[in-house]
């Protein structure tokens, strides 16, 4: 039988299911001499022989994860703020900064500037470098705008990039990232309210800075709540500042998503425990702000759904590289490389709403596959930043190999 491809795995490594994991059941399952035979781009047979198929292609391996899933980036954004680096490694807040008209608003002006084939060069190759650590798949988001014309700008970047590139990118809506300097925030929130019509075409995820100093729970509510009656889905950036009660919003809406959550309490962590809210955490943007890390050992332990990812960003976190975020995950979020890998496979697609198609290796599933050249899983997390990727198989093709 003729089949697209066939991968001799010495070992497969994968979470199970189409729903993200909780607690105990965030585990692996670890097999032995497997072949694994895709067609069409899916995952058609996992067998011990490769008797009866007539692959095109042929690969081997020491060992073969799901592609990983990175879902939250803040691709695209155009230049670098290392000034801001040198700034924060001195002592000064993010806060500190936002209001010198950095962070966030000097991203601003430099998306603001550059065209749509300079955003499209700039993020490419940080496409390229994600693809060769494992990524197959990974959200981006718009922010970086604030005013319509830009902010779609970004949207539209997200859209060339996904049919440009071989990694799927998703693409949200996060207009309200912060209050542009000439508008008023009643004035700006009405734009949000206006815009969100105009992003439908590009998107149906619209994500929000809940926190102190941008939109708190009391601005933040009306937009979410429209934008939800709109068909949108609702992630949220909460609680990283400081708690100020977004976490508790995001439960109550429904939200897909929060993420960062560096400053929840035990009340917080019961009611994510309780919800199908998915906890994003991004260990590397703490590493990278010196900040304290989130409490994923008491989120996973109270039965709450967590998810990993890099935040990528030009401010905040530089990190685009999975097995360092990873190994921040077991270092400092005290988490096992059994939760990290769940964590960056099953638990983000399901962020993206893509649990029933990706985040394992199983019959029926799009062949998203990472080949390292590693004897055991937990050697990820060991060797960050180490050239240990033998291939990547995306949709049953081989983008990148050795």
């Amino acid at each position: 039988m003729k089949v697209e491809l066939l991968i001799e795995a010495e070992s497969v490594v994968t979470p199970v299911g189409k729903e993200p994991l909780r607690g105990e059941r965030m585990g692996l399952d670890i097999l032995k001499k497997v072949h694994i035979v895709v067609d069409n781009g899916k995952i058609v047979d996992m067998t011990d022989s490769d008797t009866p198929y007539d692959p095109l292609f042929k690969l081997k391996a020491k060992m073969v994860l799901p592609g990983l899933v990175d879902s939250h980036t803040h691709i695209p954004f155009y230049g670098y703020r290392e000034e801001e680096f040198v700034m924060r490694a001195q002592g000064a807040s993010y806060l500190d900064i936002l209001k010198k008209g950095g962070g966030i608003i000097n991203t601003t002006e430099k998306v603001r500037k550059a065209s749509i084939g300079e955003l499209v060069s700039f993020n490419r190759k940080f496409l390229d470098e994600m693809l060769k650590k494992g990524i197959t798949t990974l959200e981006g988001k718009s922010g970086y705008g604030l005013r319509k014309e830009d902010e779609i700008k970004q949207l539209k970047v997200l859209k060339i990039l996904n049919e440009l590139h071989p990694i799927d990118v998703f693409s949200t809506f996060l207009g309200a990232h912060a209050f542009p300097k000439d508008k008023m925030k009643d004035e700006y929130m009405e734009e949000l309210m206006d815009m969100l019509d105009d992003v439908k075409e590009y998107t149906d995820v619209v994500d929000i800075f809940c926190d102190k100093g941008v939109f708190t729970p009391d601005i933040a509510r009306g937009f979410l709540e429209k934008a939800k009656e709109m068909g949108f889905k609702i992630r949220m950036h909460a609680d990283e500042i400081e708690n100020v009660g977004a976490t508790k919003l995001a439960v109550e809406l429904g939200a897909i998503s929060v993420d960062h959550v560096l400053k929840i309490q035990d009340e917080d962590i019961e009611l994510l425990s309780k919800s199908d809210t998915i906890v994003v955490l991004m260990p590397g943007t703490s590493y990278f702000l010196n900040e304290s890390f989130a409490r994923a050992r008491d989120l996973i332990d109270s039965g709450a759904i967590v998810a990993l990812a890099s935040d990528f960003n030009p401010g905040s976190c530089l990190i685009n590289d999975p097995s360092l975020i990873m190994n921040l995950a077991v270092l400092k979020l005290k988490m096992t490389p059994e939760e990290a890998i769940v964590a960056y496979t099953l638990n983000s697609s399901a962020v993206l709403g893509v649990a029933h198609d990706r985040g394992s290796i199983e019959i029926g599933k799009r062949a998203d596959l990472v080949l390292y050249d590693l004897p055991s899983y937990n050697a990820i997390p060991y060797l960050p930043s180490h050239d240990v990727v033998r291939a990547v198989v995306k949709d049953g093709k081989v983008v990148y190999k050795k």
